[in-house]
């Protein structure tokens, strides 16, 4: 007759085995809720809050975001707790909106907020270099303010009357004009008139080109009176960007999207490590 010997496993071994299980759930649980945590994650985590500006992230940063959790040109600073400001082109304009869904915000040149009469009166023009560029709702170059504009009687014409104002500047009343064209589309006017018409304005020690949004222009040429002006200047104008479409990817992922300080090269910041694109996590079970 044939003996047939089972095996049986001896207890001590069933409970070294869950006694190894144990210990390595625990040390994953502790790595998770103690240092394991990437310190790049968690900071780009952080939005950006100003006033009515709320929950800005990438490729934004500033305030409580590192330079490492945005892109260079997209830094963000709050004014007074209230008003959030970005420079482009050595110029500083106000953050009315950001929507990084279509890449877009609505900005304001500072210097001109709720204020057609700056301090200082400087000839610019209005320059937006990469990454940003204009919407299409936006005319960069439409509305020009002159300043110091000396005219004869022989130079005055119902243009030039119409778009003049009055400005106090550290004491001093100084009178302004505004045009919504460049001098050299005005075809309203022809012969002598014309010739006056770019005389004078030719004539102005200060001019600056400001960009509004073309429903604001239109505003203007209906109304023409310098608190127009300056409400449509208030508008603001619109901005695009181009992100690294990496992002999207990334955040599907459950990372952060930044940047690496030394290459600028996009980088997906995970909650353990980092990666060039996005998190990937083992499957341990």
């Amino acid at each position: 007759m044939m003996m047939h010997r089972h095996c049986h496993r001896h207890p001590f071994w069933d409970l070294c085995l869950c006694y190894v299980i144990a210990t390595t759930l625990i040390q994953i649980q502790a790595s998770t809720v103690s240092g394991g945590d990437n310190t790049s994650d968690l900071n780009c985590s952080s939005t950006i809050q100003c006033g009515n500006l709320q929950n800005v992230s990438y490729p934004f940063w500033g305030l409580n975001r590192a330079s490492y959790c945005g892109l260079p040109d997209f830094e963000l600073t709050c004014q007074d707790g209230t008003t959030a400001l970005i420079t482009i082109s050595n110029q500083t304009y106000r953050v009315l909106r950001v929507d990084e869904t279509s890449q877009t915000m609505t900005v304001a040149r500072t210097d001109y907020w709720n204020n057609i009469c700056p301090t200082y009166l400087i000839n610019t023009t209005q320059e937006i270099t990469s990454p940003f560029s204009y919407t299409s709702d936006t005319l960069a170059s439409n509305l020009t303010l002159y300043y110091r504009c000396q005219a004869s009687p022989s130079q005055i014409t119902s243009l030039i009357v119409d778009s003049q104002f009055n400005c106090t500047i550290n004491g001093t009343n100084v009178i302004g004009n505004f045009l919504t064209k460049k001098v050299s589309d005005i075809t309203s006017y022809t012969g002598a008139n014309l010739t006056s018409i770019i005389n004078y304005f030719g004539g102005c020690d200060v001019s600056v080109v400001l960009a509004v949004n073309q429903s604001a222009i239109q505003e203007i040429e209906s109304n023409q009176t310098n608190m127009t002006v300056a409400s449509a200047i208030n508008q603001g104008f619109g901005l695009q960007w181009t992100a690294d479409a990496k992002c999207n990817g990334c955040l599907a992922s459950g990372g952060e999207c930044g940047r690496q300080t030394s290459s600028g090269d996009f980088i997906c910041y995970c909650q353990y490590t980092s990666n060039s694109s996005t998190c990937r996590y083992v499957n341990l079970f």
